[in-house]
């Protein structure tokens, strides 16, 4: 008897710290991100066009400006055009504002993780990782009266946030790596962020965030 006692606790244990787990686990639906090579292209457009860059750079020669046509990584339909973003990792990257007309209108410069349409608005994941270390951001995109599209920083990230996914939520949950001093030793780490509904970002532990 006493072992059948024992056995139909551990059952309701486990029972219980089943159902306890399936509530507090993040259960993915999926992408959060549209990139440039699955979004929809404008009427008549085979593809979603390039927009116009100009960096300046120094080297042994001295200051130089080059201008190249950019294949946004990020693409979303908004404010009656599209908001096109680019990742170039350590050479830079930006956020643009195609309108209706086709007129490019910079808003932002920085590397583009994702383009995001939350219930509360409009956000760009910013970010980059190199060289040790690291920095991200999250900005409100807006458009104001006048049409003029603005982004304003929402939060500050240690890294570069990747792998933004949808929550059967609907939060928005990513990670971010960021290196961290132990001792005399230098560590990276990760760390799982949630954006909810409302605005509003904490942190998760990873092993909560399921599939």
């Amino acid at each position: 008897m006493a072992s059948l006692a024992v056995l139909l606790i551990a059952v309701f244990c486990l029972c219980t710290a089943l159902a306890v787990w399936g509530r507090v686990t993040v259960h993915i639906r999926g992408p959060a991100n549209t990139h440039a090579a699955v979004a929809p292209a404008p009427a008549g457009a085979a593809s979603v066009p390039g927009y116009l860059v100009e960096t300046t750079g120094i080297d042994e020669t001295g200051t130089h400006t080059d201008r190249f046509l950019q294949e946004p990584d990020y693409v979303l339909a908004a404010f009656g055009g599209q908001l096109l973003g680019a990742d170039r990792g350590e050479w830079g990257g930006e956020l643009v504002f195609r309108d209706a007309g086709g007129t490019v209108h910079p808003v932002l410069k920085g590397n583009v993780r994702g383009i995001v349409k939350m219930p509360f608005g409009l956000i760009v994941l910013t970010g980059l990782n190199h060289l040790g270390s690291g920095a991200g951001a999250i900005f409100r995109v807006e458009q104001h009266r006048d049409g003029e599209v603005v982004a304003t920083r929402k939060y500050s990230l240690r890294g570069g946030p990747n792998d933004a996914r949808w929550t059967t939520d609907g939060d928005l949950v990513f990670s971010i790596h960021y290196v961290s001093r132990d001792g005399l030793f230098r560590r990276t780490r990760m760390q799982c962020l949630l954006l909810d509904r409302s605005g509003d970002l904490r942190r998760l532990p990873c092993l909560m965030v399921g599939g």
